[in-house]
């Protein structure tokens, strides 16, 4: 079944075109990449099947992703639509940027980077200048560093990056650590956003979210190493869909139509992440045991030939749609909410949680701060978040403890004052008919004769399922666990930024 590309956006329905440039580098000198080609040629024919109009490059040179980059803005200038960048390869970071390298140049060092590789902060730059309505930046690009073994450069990974706002950027992989080039046809990270961008009804948030589970799960099953992938949201407005829900005739989605048209648009697939997706979602669902399956025999298959994409290879209108394509509808369901996939995803990450605020940090800033004493002042507005109060407080503090600052006690000497307002709020979601939970906060850092120094906010939401207080808390908590490492982490950055 063909998958609707309808995207839905708040405050009121528009029309606008979508449009995805997807670059895939393989052909490297410094050491050769099995799957970014088949990386962005695949991923393209799923973004063609929810009604993107893509261009995809592959194995090329700088001034030849430049110019991609460069047109790639000027097509998406003052469009209503989706703007989705995807680039799959080599990436390194220098000084804190992250630089997407091309093929052709035998890099060697720091200086050769800057000079010859294409900076992810260009695609940012042409993206925010056309003011489109919402942009998508995907770095599938934390693949094995080259220059580890000849110490040219030493810095694993990439760096945090600041999404412009109506932007999200995506890694495939946190900040400072390395992503699995895969052992079948495509990326891990590719691999399971493929599959995941096919489900109906999930926001995009919702689809990164998915992804970063999937990923997690597989890479510690299969290389006993967690890989997590990450994402930086500025994104406004409404509900956004890769694939809309299923409408019922005379009625709003349900819970049946959402899982038959997902069991629709993977039935014939040979991909296995489709039905691990499927089975995560779905564990007794209705085709639980085909999709088991299919699974079964896709596994037991001998593995395709990798296809052969060291050469210079372009198809730049591989999912290019038809100049009379008719503009994909943009409607209205509900302004300015993120929401986590229900009974999937889950916040409880704590071994790990206090790193997540850190990688926001520099080293130079967390040797600024460490040692630093901070009084907390939380105000908890609403029913849920007055019985959080503890958790609300005692993530706060663990992200401090992370970052190597300690938590003043009641009336003691402090460094810094750190004052938030959450309020929480609970209801009825009209569309799927379960219960979500909706947290906002707002922060600020200053000194105790209370000069302000920094300054940040969050927001998010949860399906708690049932709609009872002890399921709306434990969503609301989940959510405070992942937006308390972004207050903690922006606080601190932005103070160092400043001094």
């Amino acid at each position: 079944m063909a998958l609707a590309g309808a995207f839905l956006l708040a405050m009121q329905p528009a029309w606008g075109k979508n449009y995805a440039l997807l670059i895939g580098n393989s052909a490297y000198s410094i050491g050769v990449l099995d799957n970014p080609a088949n990386d962005a040629n695949d991923l393209a024919g799923v973004l063609k099947a929810t009604g993107f109009e893509t261009t995809v490059l592959m194995n090329k040179d700088g001034a030849a992703m430049t110019q991609a980059i460069r047109d790639f803005g000027e097509k998406l200038r003052n469009n209503d639509g989706i703007g989705f960048f995807f680039f799959a390869g080599h990436g390194v970071q220098v000084a804190g940027e992250n630089y997407l390298l091309p093929v052709g140049f035998p890099f060697r060092n720091e200086n050769e980077v800057q000079a010859n590789a294409v900076s992810a902060n260009l695609v940012l730059r042409y993206m925010e200048d056309a003011k489109n309505r919402v942009n998508v930046v995907v770095l599938d690009a934390c693949r094995n560093n080259p220059f580890i073994k000849t110490r040219a450069l030493k810095t694993r990974g990439l760096a945090p990056m600041d999404a412009p706002s109506g932007s999200l950027v995506a890694f495939s992989t946190a900040p400072g650590t390395e992503a699995s080039d895969g052992s079948g046809r495509n990326g891990l990270y590719t691999k399971h956003l493929m599959s995941t961008l096919k489900v109906p009804g999930l926001t995009i948030e919702q689809v990164f979210k998915r992804v970063r589970e999937s990923v997690e799960n597989e890479s510690e099953r299969e290389i006993g190493r967690k890989q997590s992938p990450r994402e930086e949201s500025s994104l406004k407005g409404g509900d956004i869909y890769f694939v809309a829900p299923p409408v019922v005739a005379g009625a709003s989605a349900n819970a049946d139509a959402v899982e038959l048209a997902y069991w629709n648009s993977i039935a014939g697939s040979n991909n296995s992440a489709d039905f691990d997706s499927y089975l995560v979602q779905y564990p007794q669902g209705k085709f639980a045991e085909l999709a088991r399956n299919r699974l079964r025999a896709v596994k037991a298959a001998v593995p395709a030939a990798r296809a052969d994409t060291r050469g210079e290879m372009q198809a730049p209108a591989s999912g290019q749609a038809a100049s009379g394509q008719a503009p994909v509808a943009v409607a209205m369901v509900r302004p300015g909410k993120v929401y986590s996939s229900p009974g999937s995803f889950s916040f409880e990450d704590k071994s790990d949680a206090p790193m997540r605020a850190a990688e926001l940090i520099s080293i130079s800033c967390r040797d600024m701060i460490k040692g630093k004493r901070v009084r907390l002042v939380i105000d908890e507005k609403g029913s849920i978040a007055q019985q959080s109060r503890s958790a609300f407080r005692h993530a706060i503090e663990e992200r401090m403890k992370g970052i190597g600052v300690r938590v003043a006690a009641a009336g003691g000497a402090a460094d810094f004052v750190m004052k938030g307002a959450i309020e929480t709020a609970a209801g009825a979601n009209p569309v799927l008919g379960v219960g979500e939970v909706d947290l906002d906060a707002d922060f600020s850092l200053a000194l105790p004769s209370g000069k302000r120094l920094a300054q940040a906010s969050a927001s998010g939401g949860a399906y708690s399922g049932r709609q009872t207080m002890s399921s709306a808390k434990g969503a609301v908590q989940g959510v405070w666990e992942e937006k308390s490492d972004e207050i903690v982490g922006k606080l601190f950055r932005d103070y160092c930024a400043g001094h």
